[in-house]
C-alpha cells in the first residue's frame, strides 16, 4: 500500500499532517510522552493505538472515555484503508498517501512534526469545537459522525452558502438557511448539495426551542434528504438554471385537467414568482416535489424557460 500519513481535516489541529512509520505501534492520546499528542479534554491520556504490520494498518481504542470512531462507527479495533476518517476527540484524521503531504521532506522528522502539532494546538487554544472544510468532510458524513458520537451543538456553515444545523445528543433538531424561511426538512435536503464551505460545531443552550423540529431520527432524515437529492440529480440536465424565468405557455395546448393538485400548485407558484429559484425558495413544499413538477410542466409544454 506504500507509506501513509494522517491529515487533520477537523478540530484544533486542522491542517496538521503526521507521517506514519512503516511498521510498529504508534500511541495516540493526551499524555505528553506519546507518539501523537492531542491536547484536549475529550481525548484520554492513552486514547488509541495504531499498529502497522506488513503494510496493513489497524487502530485499537485503549478504553478511552469518549471512544474512537472510524467512518462514523465506534470501534474497539478496526482495519484501516486510504481515505478512512478517524474521529478522536474533536479531531478528524484522514488516512492519506504520504506523497499527498505538503510538509517538506526535511521537516518530517519526529521533532519537527511534534513542534508543528504543538504550534497548531497553541494557535487553537483550548477550544473543543469541531471545524473543517466540507470538501474534506461531506456534510452527510459529518452529520452521521455527530449522530454516532451523540454530539450537541450548532453546526455553522459559511461559504458560497450559509446556514446552521442544530443537533442535540446526535439527533437533528432543526436546520436554517441564512436569508430564507424554509421548513427544516426542505433546508436540510438543500444543504445536502453543499460541497464547499467551512463548518464549525459550536455549543448551544440545549433548552433552545426552534420554530420547527425534525420529528424523525437523524438516520431517517438523512436517508430521505439524500433520496431527494439523488432523484433531482438524475434529471438535473433537463432543469433550467436558477436565474431562469419560467413562463406559462400561451396558448397552452395541454389540458389543465390532466394535472395533479401538486402540479397545479406548482403552476400557480410559477405564475406568482416567475424565476425558477424564487419558485423553489417561496414554495413551502420540498425542493424535490417542486422540481419534479417543474420537470413535468416543462416536458409537457405547460411552461417554458426563458
Amino acid at each position: 500500500m506504500g507509506k501513509n500519513a494522517f491529515k487533520f481535516i477537523s478540530g484544533k489541529y486542522v491542517g496538521g499532517e503526521f507521517p506514519i512509520p512503516d511498521d510498529g505501534e504508534l500511541l495516540i492520546g493526551r499524555a505528553s510522552d506519546l507518539d501523537l499528542v492531542l491536547v484536549e479534554d475529550m481525548v484520554s491520556r492513552k486514547h488509541a493505538k495504531l499498529t502497522v504490520a506488513s503494510g496493513q494498518l489497524s487502530i485499537t481504542d485503549l478504553g478511552s472515555t469518549n471512544g474512537t470512531f472510524v467512518n462514523g462507527e465506534k470501534i474497539r479495533r478496526a482495519e484501516l484503508k486510504r481515505n478512512d476518517r478517524i474521529l478522536i476527540g474533536t479531531s478528524i484524521l484522514k488516512l492519506i498517501d504520504e506523497s499527498e503531504m505538503t510538509l517538506d521532506m526535511g521537516r518530517r522528522d519526529t521533532k519537527s512534526v511534534k513542534d508543528m502539532m504543538q504550534a497548531l494546538g497553541n494557535r487553537a487554544g483550548e477550544s473543543t469545537t469541531m471545524s473543517g472544510d466540507l470538501q474534506e468532510v461531506p456534510l452527510p458524513d459529518l452529520l452521521q459522525l455527530f449522530a454516532t458520537n451523540r454530539k450537541s451543538g450548532a453546526l455553522t456553515i459559511k461559504g458560497p452558502n450559509n446556514g446552521q444545523i442544530y443537533i442535540k445528543n446526535g439527533q437533528l433538531q432543526s436546520a436554517v438557511i441564512k436569508g430564507l424561511s424554509l421548513p427544516a426538512m426542505k433546508a436540510i435536503a438543500r444543504m445536502m448539495t453543499w460541497s464547499a464551505g467551512s463548518f464549525q460545531l459550536e455549543p448551544i443552550d440545549e433548552s433552545m426551542r426552534f420554530p420547527e423540529n425534525f420529528t424523525e431520527n437523524t438516520e431517517s432524515v438523512l436517508i430521505e434528504a439524500l433520496r431527494q437529492v439523488d432523484e433531482i440529480r438524475r434529471i438535473q440536465k433537463d432543469l433550467p438554471a436558477g436565474e431562469a424565468k419560467l413562463i406559462v405557455s400561451i396558448p397552452m395546448m395541454p389540458r389543465l385537467s390532466d394535472l395533479s393538485k401538486s402540479e397545479l400548485d406548482t403552476l400557480q407558484s410559477i405564475m406568482n414568482f416567475d424565476h425558477y429559484q424564487d419558485v423553489l425558495d417561496k414554495d413551502p413544499r420540498s425542493d424535490h416535489a417542486v422540481i419534479m413538477d417543474v420537470h413535468k410542466l416543462l416536458k409537457q409544454g405547460y411552461v417554458e424557460a426563458d
